[in-house]
């Protein structure tokens, strides 16, 4: 089991500006072994605490290129790019030129959005589900083409190429690796199916043993071994040394949900998402920087997984 920590927003802290906390978020998750940090792919968010009130977001393809020149090992990527926001000849130059910057420690993450409130705000059109899901199928056909081919030309019902080249070419061969997020059974998982590299669900142990069934399923139709792809679900995460500290936690983020305890607690909880089939977990912490909680996780589950 490997484990990713995904962020969306961060504080001004001690570590400086918004990007100056981001980046030691980061740089702690490479010194405790975590195997990669993701951002998640959006653009505003209004405050739970004031709905007036927005919380800051970071682009995410201009800050995970600042965090791999400012890294050296940990994996670098997107939980998840929407499809609609960009033409996806153009996301795909994107994630070539992040795995260059990277010296090849991206993952490719791809999912078709869902945060109507940026759409809006943003003047983009927000088109039904099923449509963002034909965009997303063709998109990722795209994203991987252009990752591995020169040139590519296609056309499809949303997406058209004609001869695009994308160089310089991703480090990583034949490419980089796909993760497609989402649970929906009947679109989402064919497409991880006939196309991803990575799935990610989410869900309690046993509703992620059941998507992982799914998805099998799925391979069995598209003809795909499904070992081939990496199994990953995603959940919040909430670490503490001691009891004390954990209810002091909970006390502050009375909403939190999924993996929380001690450690051993949180090590047996993961240990369920593996033995419910999960290669790899992907989390957010209800701190985003806390770094002492990295630590600890480095310190005291890590190295039992």
């Amino acid at each position: 089991m490997r484990l990713g920590m995904q962020f969306d927003s961060t504080h001004p802290s001690a570590h400086g500006n918004h990007f100056d906390t981001l980046l030691a978020v980061a740089q702690a998750c490479e010194q405790a072994g975590l195997d990669s940090v993701l951002m998640a792919d959006h653009f505003v968010f209004n405050d739970e605490a004031n709905p007036e009130k927005e919380v800051p977001v970071l682009e995410c393809f201009v800050a995970l290129g600042a965090i791999a020149a400012a890294t050296s090992r940990i994996r670098i990527g997107q939980l998840v790019a929407g499809v609609p926001y960009r033409n996806p000849a153009l996301l795909a130059k994107m994630c070539a030129t992040l795995d260059v910057v990277s010296h090849g420690r991206t993952l490719v993450g791809l999912g078709a959005a869902w945060h109507e409130q940026e759409f809006r705000a943003y003047g983009w059109p927000f088109p039904p589900l099923g449509e963002r899901m034909d965009m997303l199928e063709e998109a990722v056909q795209i994203v991987d083409r252009m990752l591995r081919e020169r040139p590519v030309s296609f056309s499809g019902k949303h997406y058209t190429l004609n001869n695009a080249f994308n160089d310089p070419m991703p480090v990583q061969k034949p490419r980089p690796p796909i993760l497609i997020g989402g649970s929906g059974e009947k679109r989402t998982l064919k497409i991880v199916a006939q196309y991803a590299d990575y799935c990610n669900v989410g869900g309690d142990p046993a509703t992620v043993a059941h998507k992982y069934d799914v998805l099998r399923r799925h391979c069995e139709t598209v003809g795909r071994p499904f070992e081939a792809i990496t199994l990953c679900n995603n959940t919040h995460l909430m670490i503490a040394r001691d009891d004390r500290e954990l209810a002091a936690k909970r006390e502050r983020h009375p909403h939190s949900d999924g993996i929380m305890g001690t450690p051993q607690a949180v090590l047996d909880q993961i240990q369920a998402y593996a033995a419910a089939g999960s290669q790899y977990m992907t989390f957010f912490l209800p701190d985003a920087q806390d770094i002492a909680a990295i630590q600890l996780l480095g310190e005291s589950v890590l190295p039992h997984l």
